[in-house]
């Protein structure tokens, strides 16, 4: 059983995701994207139940007041600048409560509550009509205010180039119907090839009939000529099968590449929009903070729609903690003799491979010597690490170097969300900070999710492989090159800036394999934030490019294994994270980290489907405390996929949910064959007779209210639904 402490600190743990989400929901409705503003209110509204679920008064009274300026927004009234400073501030908050519920946060909180009330008050109007939504924060262009738009990146009257991708990733209809008409077509040809071939196996039965030796042996003469007859129509018919295959195999082969290439140019799209947003975000963070910053934004880049859209949190954090926590204030600018204006420089690279972001600011860099303050009390000898060894602890959720609390400072969220990000695309984020002039953050994300330019390695019994983008260089270790220190093997590297020692790693002992760098051995100098590491390995290929499986989908997973690319005699190749590469050759050897699975339980298995991550996790762990197996899904479409793919024993369901419903996910399940009577219990925040009674007609054994949530009960329900199992 779950205590409320362990719920409080889930509910906080995905704060940070839901405050980022939030965030570039409001900033993408400012952009023009008014179906953002119906998701947003969505968001708040969940954030409001489960804060008061867990008796969190301060993020629930919060989130209900932007939940009311949302509101006034999507019943007609038109935003201002007080709106959009007033939400933002309001996620701040939340996450400032989040990262760090202090008592001494309560004045600042009440500066963002009374804004978010005067924004209200400055709307005016009532809540929207049903199903109707506010225009978004773009005025018709005889209004256009400098205060209100972004700057742009491109000229607003350039015509758009048919040959380039979109900003937003979509589909050409026309050339999509054509090729789906051909397809159809070429389908036709086969089910006519497939009457041919049937026919043809009814001759060849015929034929087999004739050359019995058991026949009657008085008409042997008869059923020579039958034979050769049956003989030369088979061959005949099977060469214009064999002749009618081979066309339509190589039409259809042309119209499935064609309509791959529409695909995947639709997947595609440039990185204007982006920078877009990340101007809109250092706009935004340099008013509410009160400082004078210039952002450039330079350069364009194709992306991955998939990529982009990891990418894009990570970036708008990066750039708003640049602002936050790197640019100074005026006073210590002008006595550091800096200009009064500050400087945030986000610059896009495009390489074959991947795409490079470089966040660059003016400020006062990372002030180490009060990170290592801030962790003596949890970090043994963290007075003792130098300044690269300390740059990873950044990245550490919670963290903050910030003396006071503010409406963005000490909040402790931002970075972590950037690794867990950067991390999840397969990328890579380096830091570089010098105090006194400024930070430089690089982020190193792939091109696209389909595949992966990798380096395969070997080690021992394993086929590994890490991402081409990570490697700076490939070293023979010699005896003058491997060198032995009291912190451990030591690889040295020489460039035209001199020499420098770089930490040197088995990557059989962190592979559970054991074994120590040897002269004779490859190594792999990689890049980390907090500088370059080398592993050293069996033997290693030239890069290529690999198709790649998520490895959540393999039946054994590791920390340290991000994908799986298939290999062409049936093996598997894992493709390691870097990241936790480095964490966990930094640690004592563990047991080993691709240890067989467990023999999987046969325990029932309940299916939870809900979209409040926090809610979903307290409702998981219930059902596994009462010794169930459990799948998780956010949404009703994906609970649904899931329930058709492995057919649970209880389903427990959210009512309001994007994509599907709950009620439409349980009427679907009672159209499903073999999932008609799956016991389905309904917890949900709305207070709806209709949808309520709709529900109990689709069988459901009951519905609880989230407001009124008794575990017990539930636990009840769920007993009496299993029947004891």
């Amino acid at each position: 059983m779950r205590s409320r402490a362990d719920l409080v600190a889930a509910f906080h743990r995905t704060m940070p995701d839901r405050v980022a989400q939030a965030t570039d929901l409001w900033l993408g409705y400012e952009q023009g994207q008014s179906g953002n503003l119906q998701v947003l209110r969505r968001l708040l509204h969940t954030l409001k139940g489960e804060a008061h679920m867990l008796e969190l008064a301060a993020c629930g009274d919060l989130a209900e007041l932007a939940e009311d300026v949302i509101d006034a927004v999507r019943g007609g009234a038109r935003p201002t600048q007080l709106t959009g400073d007033s939400l933002l501030g309001a996620l701040e908050g939340l996450g400032l409560l989040s990262a760090s519920p202090r008592d001494d946060a309560a004045p600042e909180l009440e500066i963002v509550k009374e804004t978010l009330r005067a924004a209200r008050a400055e709307l005016g109007g009532s809540g929207p009509p049903a199903g109707e939504l506010a225009p978004p924060l773009v005025p018709p262009p005889e209004s256009v205010h400098e205060s209100v738009l972004p700057p742009r990146l491109d000229p607003p009257d350039a015509p758009p180039d048919p040959a380039q991708p979109t900003a937003r990733a979509a589909l050409d209809v026309e050339a999509v119907g054509a090729l789906l008409q051909e397809l159809q077509r070429l389908h036709g040809e086969r089910e006519v090839i497939q009457r041919r071939l049937r026919e043809s196996q009814r001759m060849l039965r015929a034929l087999l009939v004739e050359i019995d030796p058991r026949g009657a042996p008085d008409r042997f003469a008869e059923r020579i000529a039958k034979t050769l007859g049956y003989g030369a129509e088979i061959e005949r018919l099977l060469g214009a099968v064999r002749a009618d295959w081979s066309s339509n195999e190589f039409a259809a082969g042309r119209a499935l590449g064609e309509l791959d290439e529409v695909v995947r140019r639709a997947s595609v799209v440039r990185t204007e929009r982006l920078l877009n947003q990340v101007s809109l975000a250092a706009r935004s963070a340099a008013r509410m903070l009160g400082k004078d910053v210039e952002a450039r934004v330079e350069g364009t880049g194709l992306l991955d729609a998939a990529v982009e859209r990891r990418l894009e949190p990570a970036l708008l954090h990066l750039v708003r903690n640049a602002i936050d926590h790197g640019i100074e204030p005026a006073d210590v600018r002008a006595r550091r003799g800096k200009p009064a204006r500050g400087t945030v420089a986000v610059t896009v690279i495009q390489t074959d491979a991947a795409v490079r972001i470089e966040v660059k600011d003016d400020g006062g860099g990372v002030d180490f010597a009060r990170l290592r303050e801030v962790l003596a009390p949890s970090v043994p000898g963290a007075w003792s690490l130098d300044d690269a060894e300390l740059i990873p602890y950044l990245f550490a959720h919670g963290l903050t170097t910030s003396r006071s609390v503010g409406a963005i400072s000490g909040r402790g969220v931002g970075l972590d969300i950037v690794a867990r990000e950067i991390g999840a695309l397969g990328g890579q984020v380096r830091v570089d900070s010098k105090p006194g002039l400024g930070t430089t953050i690089l982020l190193v994300v792939p091109k696209n999710l389909h595949g992966e330019e990798v380096v395969p390695i070997s080690s021992g019994r394993f086929r590994c492989a890490v991402p081409t983008h990570a490697v700076h260089s490939v070293v023979l270790l010699e005896d003058e090159e491997l060198l032995h220190t009291p912190d451990g093997p030591r690889v040295r590297l020489t460039s035209g800036a001199g020499a420098e020692l770089v930490p040197l790693y088995a990557l059989g002992a962190v592979l559970g394999d054991g074994g120590q760098p040897e002269p004779g051995d490859a190594a792999l100098v990689l890049h980390h934030a907090a500088g370059l590491f080398a592993v050293s390995v069996g033997g290693y290929e030239n890069p290529r490019l690999v198709a790649l499986v998520r490895s959540e989908e393999m039946p054994v997973t590791s920390p340290l294994v991000r994908a799986v690319a298939p290999t062409a005699d049936g093996e598997a190749m894992l493709l390691l994270d870097v990241e936790r590469l480095f964490a966990c050759a930094r640690q004592a050897p563990r047991e080993a980290p691709f240890a067989a699975a467990a023999e999987q339980k046969r325990e029932p298995l309940a299916l939870v489907v809900e979209d409040a991550p926090v809610a979903r996790e307290l409702l998981c762990g219930i059902l596994r405390s009462l010794g169930l197996r459990v799948e998780e899904a956010s949404d009703g479409r994906e609970g649904l996929a899931r329930a058709r793919a492995a057919p649970p024993d209880v389903v427990l369901t959210d009512l309001e949910m994007p994509y599907m419903s709950g009620l439409e996910l349980v009427a679907e399940l009672r159209r499903s064959p073999g999932l008609a009577r799956v016991p389905v219990v309904v917890l949900t925040t709305a207070a709806q007779e209709q949808s309520e009674a709709a529900l109990r007609g689709l069988g459901v054994r009951a519905v609880l209210s989230k407001q009124r949530f008794v575990e017990e009960e539930l636990r009840r329900i769920i007993a009496a639904s299993l029947g004891g199992a």
